[in-house]
Order: structure tokens, then sequence, then C-alpha cells
């Protein structure tokens, strides 16, 4: 079922005394249930059109449509508290908080229905994916880069979001680590029916998506 419209979008920026178009009339629709990785050279754009699609960056021509409508009629602050959750790189789980109350803070501002009560939901989440009730309760200093991203995955599940977008999220792990996390990724589309979006530099990655795609030109071309 499709989720997620990229539709004509152009995206450019000044270089010096010219400007270069890195999104050229870009279109492409994103199912439910997939597991899509996007690849490309550095500085091709990869990491703005996920910033795009999640409604951090505007375009300059073109649209985004979730569920067929433009996501700037659904309001950008709602779209991105409602309806999709970003992974990073760099984790971005907040320091002065524990595994726990980092899941638990998403949950209590999104509009979304979540079980209640808050903190039973986020350990019981948390321990699908490998963090128990000890570890969650720790500060996030104290678990292991990969714990860490599982943390910041089970923040992205527990708002009940559809699309999940997440930027080289292995790209701070070790090999059998990323692994792992990869394996989560096909998990939340093949049983939670997500549509999940990453981007990545890595083939080995990219051998493991549903379907892989390839930033070329500007625009998305399906890799076979």
């Amino acid at each position: 079922m499709s989720i997620l419209s990229l539709e004509n979008i152009t995206y450019g920026y000044i270089d010096g005394n010219s400007k270069r178009t890195i999104l050229n009339e870009l279109s492409y629709t994103f199912e439910k249930g997939k597991f899509y990785t996007i690849l490309g050279p550095s500085g091709s754009g990869k990491t703005t059109l996920l910033a795009i699609a999640g409604g951090l960056e505007k375009t300059q021509q073109g649209k985004v449509c979730y569920e067929n409508k433009d996501i700037n009629e659904i309001g950008l602050g709602k779209y991105r508290r409602n309806y999709l959750s970003f992974v990073f790189q760099q984790f971005n789980l907040i320091p002065y908080l524990t595994a726990v109350e980092n899941v638990v803070n998403v949950m209590e501002i999104t509009d979304n229905d979540v079980p209640k009560p808050y903190y039973k939901t986020a350990l019981n989440l948390l321990h699908q994916f490998g963090i128990v009730q000890t570890k969650a309760e720790r500060s996030i200093f104290k678990l292991s880069g990969g714990e860490q991203q599982r943390v910041a995955i089970a923040r992205g599940l527990a708002t009940n979001v559809a699309v999940i977008l997440a930027d080289e999220p292995t790209g701070n792990l070790d090999t059998g680590t990323e692994r792992e996390i990869i394996k989560i990724f096909r998990l939340l589309a093949t049983q939670y029916n997500k549509c999940v979006i990453v981007v990545t530099h890595s083939d080995d990655i990219a051998s493991l998506s549903d379907v892989q795609l390839k930033l070329e030109g500007g625009r998305l071309v399906e890799r076979m």
C-alpha cells in the first residue's frame, strides 16, 4: 500500500558563482511493509532527500505527500510528530535521560494513541529489541553503541508511526552489530508493516533490503 510519495522534487544550492542541482524533478512512491535502501556517493543529496521526505527541509519545487495529502497541508510539525520517526547515525538520544525515559518522552508528545502506562509500554518495547529492564533504566552513556541504536529504534516505534527514516544508522557500529540492526529494520517492515527507508553507503546493507535505490543524476533509480 502506498504511504509516502515524492512528486517532482527539485532542490539545489549556490556553489560559488553557479547553482548546483542535486535533486532534479525526482519522483518515487514508497509502500508500507517494505524495507528500502538509498545508495549514492557523498554529496549526491541522499541526506537532503531524507530531510525533505521527513519534513525537515522544504523542497524548492514539487511536493511530498503522505497518504496522498501534501505534508504542508498536514502541517510539518504535526507530520513529524505523528506520522514518521527518524533514526540517526549519532542516535540523538537525550543524554540526561535513561533509555526508558527517552522512549517515554516521545510517547508524551505524540497525538497518536499509545497504550498506558507509558513506562510499562516503553519497557516492553525495549525488551523486544533486547534491552532488558536493568539496562533500560540505566543512563544511555552506560549502554554500548549497538544498544543505544536499539533504544533509538524503539523510540522511533513508540508513537505508532507508519514510516521510519534512517540516515546511515549503522555508520558508527561494528560489522556484527550492523547486521543485527539491519535485521531489526527488516523486521519492522515485514512484521510491523512499516515503510522503512535507510540511507547508506554500504552495498552489503543494500543487499539485505527489499528495494535498492540509487540516487543518480538527481533521481532515484531502482537497482535490479
